[in-house]
């Protein structure tokens, strides 16, 4: 459907940049005032935080927002923040709220639908800011004056209306799909855990606990390496390479063992990686160290290495100590001060830890694999329907705007 197109600044009456003003002193009149920061990546408005500035009151007038007006971020140290826009809807018509100016306040007339334009500057608009961005020291800038250029559809008033009710409609779904996207994503994330939970409990109660330190070695000696070559190639395994989600190495570099025996973190292929420094232990950064260049790797001194003796499998120290509760128990143990606060190697030494037969670890561990590899792929399948979802809005939007969505 062709509709008769106009520049988007010859459908508006105001198009203004905001004011700042100064910190109000005691007695002064503050008013809110609108930032970039307050415009969220979705078009809504979030004045939890909105700052009061003192403005003249000569000057309110000119830089109020009204129920209808479009803000669109035009400045901004960050680049995915440039051309943002919400809807401003007066939360209270009593009150006065100002705009910043970072923000440009866009007021459409008679010939556009607010709701019907905001859309459109929610599409066009942002594919429009991706090229055309101008910089200033320490800032990205929009340029007004190419903005304001943009070709806009102007259907008959009536078809507008008609368009942003069909709009709203078809979101309205989206939402309700990602809301219900996001309980299963949470319902998910609780499988693994519960399920740890649960075994764990049933076989402390069945075979009882032992000391960690009476199964395993707590950071081993670099002792046992002393008759090996300098130019032996081991693996590097820093702090970053360890995910916090999977709870594995994703990646590791080759270095000569000469290069890396002093001040680094000493382990071999089957030894449990805990990292001890906050807040990555907190994010659950652990893992089992596998296929390791010649069978011994080095990596962040930040790692507390566990290394499990004959009576136990490195899998089932792995699922004890990816246990939330357990990191929750370890942070209770921080040394240290503020932001470099680390698990002693004293609290892994006297945890307790539940140890069936080898045969019984085995089967446990062979369930508990089978199950993390299905809800990994579970969540994986949320994330692309997540993507799918952000992808139909634009969809919608697109058609909105070619006029595909009303007869």
């Amino acid at each position: 459907m062709t509709w008769p197109t106009k520049k988007l600044g010859e459908v508006l009456i105001v198009n203004q940049s905001g004011i700042w003003g100064e910190k109000p002193k005691m007695g002064e009149n503050a008013y809110p005032v609108i930032r970039s920061t307050e415009i969220t990546h979705d078009g809504k408005l979030d004045l939890t935080s909105v700052a009061f500035r003192y403005i003249e009151k000569d000057k309110t007038d000119r830089f109020c927002l009204a129920g209808g007006d479009i803000l669109v971020v035009k400045s901004s140290g960050s680049r995915n923040l440039i051309g943002r826009c919400t809807l401003f809807k007066h939360p209270n018509e009593k009150d006065i709220y100002l705009f910043s100016n970072f923000v440009q306040r866009l007021r459409p007339n008679n010939l556009v639908n607010s709701e019907f334009l905001y859309y459109f500057l929610n599409f066009e608009g942002r594919k429009f800011v991706e090229y055309l961005q101008t910089t200033t020291t320490g800032l990205r800038n929009l340029p007004m004056k190419q903005y304001l250029n943009l070709q806009i559809p102007i259907p008959p008033l009536k078809i507008q209306k008609r368009i942003v009710a069909r709009i709203e409609e078809l979101f309205e779904k989206i939402d309700k799909a990602k809301e219900l996207r996001q309980k299963a994503l949470e319902e998910t994330e609780q499988v693994l855990p519960s399920a740890l939970y649960e075994i764990f409990n049933k076989v402390e109660k069945k075979w009882g606990m032992r000391k960690m330190d009476e199964i395993c070695y707590i950071d081993p000696s670099k002792s046992e390496l002393k008759n090996l070559s300098d130019n032996l190639e081991v693996s590097f395994i820093p702090m970053s390479a360890v995910d916090d989600v999977s709870g594995s190495i994703i990646t590791q570099d080759k270095k000569l063992l000469g290069k890396v025996k002093k001040g680094y973190t000493y382990f071999r292929e089957g030894d449990v990686l805990f990292a001890k420094i906050t807040p990555c232990m907190e994010n659950g950064k652990s893992a089992i160290a596998k296929n390791l260049i010649n069978g011994i790797g080095f990596g962040s001194t930040e790692f507390h290495i566990l290394r499990p003796l004959g009576k136990v499998l490195s899998e089932w120290i792995y699922f004890y100590i990816r246990q939330p509760w357990f990191r929750k128990e370890a942070e209770r143990h921080f040394t240290g001060t503020a932001g470099q606060q680390r698990v002693p190697q004293e609290f892994l030494e006297k945890t307790e830890i539940p140890l069936p037969p080898l045969s019984e670890q085995k089967k446990i561990v062979s369930y508990l694999d089978t199950l993390r590899k299905k809800v990994e792929k579970l969540k994986k399948l949320q994330a692309e329907t997540a993507t799918d979802l952000t992808e139909l809005r634009a969809s919608i939007l697109s058609k909105a705007m070619k006029g595909e969505l009303v007869k």
